[in-house]
């Protein structure tokens, strides 16, 4: 791969065949999931995150992309997809939302899909443990499923919103146990203040 891959804004051709759907196909997990072209901007490798103090726990930080601050969100946690023996991600999706520079940490983007519009299908039952709100159809290519997901719903205000909610919730439970299984707050050990910045590699592009 060269050291960036940009990405065009057009997503349908016209062709003999009818419209080509151009995607961005990346894992999470054992699960392959798609982006239309036209909602990203570029990809990059993962490089220096800068934590946010008292964020929501799907949100990893902030990274600089060519003097933007883009706020990076790990899609495992967001979607509750996080496995006993958690790999790091290699690569972050940049997207703009409503004009704000958003940076999805996916495990790997694998490939660049062409398909007829005509492949995608509609969202069968019980595909996937996200939530079909996300999910705007799916592609089966021989054995793989590849689940699209629509990232104006993922990345909307009221969604983020409810997310930093249920994370807090979930934060505060943990908190809680551990306490208990401590014995008490007084045995835990405090927090370094002020933000901490973690190096997961050169700052290179794809």
């Amino acid at each position: 791969m060269n050291d960036e891959k940009r990405v065009g804004h057009g997503v349908l051709d016209s062709n003999e065949e009818g419209n080509i759907v151009q995607l961005i196909i990346f894992t999470l997990g054992d699960e392959e999931f798609g982006v239309a072209i036209k909602q990203i901007r570029e990809i990059i490798k993962v490089a220096s995150i800068t934590a946010i103090p008292d964020s929501p726990d799907f949100i990893k930080g902030i990274t600089n992309v060519r003097g933007e601050i883009s706020v990076l969100i790990n899609l495992k946690a967001r979607f509750f997809l996080e496995e006993e023996k958690e790999l790091p991600s290699k690569h972050i999706i940049i997207t703009e939302q409503k004009k704000n520079l958003f940076g999805l940490m996916v495990d790997e983007v694998t490939e660049v899909l062409r398909i007829p519009e005509r492949e995608i299908k509609a969202t069968p039952e019980l595909v996937t443990r996200i939530d079909r709100i996300y999910i705007s159809g799916v592609i089966t290519l021989e054995n793989r499923m590849i689940m699209l997901l629509d990232l104006s719903k993922v990345l909307s205000d009221e969604e983020l919103s409810r997310l930093a909610r249920i994370s807090s919730r979930h934060q505060a439970r943990e908190r809680e146990t551990t306490q208990a299984a401590a014995g008490g707050p007084e045995t835990m050990e405090e927090a370094p203040d002020g933000p901490e910045k973690t190096e997961e590699g050169e700052g290179v592009r794809i």
